[in-house]
């Protein structure tokens, strides 16, 4: 087993228990979440380092073979991501010390924002599409209370939207798991790479990645479905809508770019073309609707929408130079 791709989810999991040993203490919660993310962070920059001299790194958990068991997969892209989380999870810790007040950090604040650190990294890691469907549920848990702690008004309109679609977005997401495992019989990544090709309903394949799509997209805010983004986004404080803007939407995108360019890639004239012309639109709803706006945050909202477009152009496009930029684009 690679300690490596363990590591990264190990650390901020540790950290968010030791926090919460000590919530009577809520002060030492802010030095074990910066110990957290220094931690990933850490580990992330090894990983890439591991993956960049000896390639491709697996560790099949417990034991179990693919594709009956968890594996945990790491190439250049998601060890990207994972240095990536790090480093947002280090900025939004240290700039949290400073804003996030007394009360939130008592309830927990920053055991959430280091569950929600360990989520994106399983996300990133992730050999099998069913514990990335897992991984997605542990961010919107975390997020979720995130999202509503504090409790005032704004804060509780927005986190009931952004709860709302995400659960159809569950929805969605768990029912495409199914169907697609009524297909194949597997659901590690590598083994349907190698089998939905295979598969004689390939119609029913094209219908799974649009379920796929229509998750991954209310999860990425893409055009239609990013309308709870800027209804939520600038009610919670500052760090929450940092870590959730630099974070949460990219997390959307890696599984898009993810499962569009190794699973779903049968029919690229039809499924790409639809993400060519979604990023598109993201763009310009994007640009248009900061554009109406008069409060600052509700139009850096929007601004992020349209950074969603520019990232899923690239994938649309799907050549070498749209997917380099697009990596580029989502680690800068």
């Amino acid at each position: 087993m690679n300690a490596l791709l363990l590591l990264p989810i190990l650390i901020p999991f540790s950290a968010a228990a030791a926090a919460l040993l000590a919530r009577q203490r809520w002060q030492a919660q802010r030095y074990f979440a910066l110990g957290g993310a220094l931690g990933l962070m850490a580990a992330g920059a090894a990983l890439l380092a591991a993956v960049y001299a000896n390639g491709i790194l697996v560790t099949e958990v417990g034991d179990w073979p693919a594709p009956f068991g968890i594996a945990l997969v790491a190439d250049l892209f998601s060890a990207i991501m994972v240095v990536v989380a790090g480093v947002v999870g280090v900025v939004v810790v240290l700039f949290s010390f400073g804003s996030i007040d007394e009360g939130r950090a008592a309830h927990s604040y920053y055991p959430l924002v280091l569950i929600l650190l360990m989520g994106a990294a399983g996300a990133f890691l992730t050999g099998d599409i069913f514990n990335l469907y897992v991984w997605f549920e542990v961010m919107l848990i975390a997020s979720f209370v995130l999202m509503a702690l504090g409790g005032e008004r704004a804060q509780l309109e927005g986190a009931i939207k952004y709860f709302a679609l995400n659960l159809l977005e569950s929805a969605f997401f768990l029912a495409a798991v199914g169907i697609l495992y009524g297909l194949t019989g597997t659901l590690n990544m590598a083994n349907l790479a190698a089998t939905v090709g295979s598969v004689e309903q390939q119609g029913m394949v094209q219908v799974v990645a649009v379920l796929f799509l229509i998750a991954f997209g209310i999860k990425a805010a893409v055009f239609p479905l990013f309308f709870w983004l800027p209804a939520s986004y600038h009610t919670p404080p500052v760090a929450v809508t940092t870590l959730f803007s630099g974070l949460m939407t990219k997390v959307g995108v890696y599984a898009i770019v993810r499962v569009f360019t190794l699973i779903f890639v049968q029919d690229t004239a039809y499924t790409h073309t639809i993400i060519l012309v979604i990023a598109a639109l993201t763009m310009v709803t994007g640009v248009l609707g900061a554009v109406a706006q008069y409060d600052f945050r509700r139009l850096l909202s929007f601004h992020i929408i349209s950074q969603i477009g520019y990232l899923l152009l690239g994938l649309g496009l799907f050549t070498v130079a749209g997917l380099t930029g697009t990596v580029y684009f989502m680690a800068r």
